[in-house]
């Protein structure tokens, strides 16, 4: 139980560095590029333990447990990357 909530928690930061890449460099800003992060990342691992894998969602606390598990850390490192991407490529 504990392996799938690790593969969970680092497909979430997978997820982050990746869409705080993409963000920094497309250049988007503001309150549309925070809900287009958390739609994307609790969309994508909403269907990765509901299709792909096909778990019992109850075992693991019900569906809100495993959607939020490493949410706000995953959340704090796209902030971190996306930042760090858009003021080194467009900073004046």
């Amino acid at each position: 139980q504990d392996e799938f909530l690790d593969v969970i928690y680092w497909f979430r930061q997978i997820i982050a560095v990746i869409l705080g890449i993409i963000w920094g460099v497309v250049p988007l800003k503001g309150f549309v590029g925070i809900a287009v992060f958390c739609l994307i990342n609790a969309g994508v691992l909403y269907l990765y333990f509901s299709s792909f894998q096909q778990i019992d969602e109850e075992e693991y606390g019900g569906t809100w447990e495993l959607t939020k598990e490493g949410f706000m850390t995953s959340f704090a490192l796209f902030l971190v990357v996306w930042i760090i991407f858009y003021t080194a490529i467009h900073y004046d």
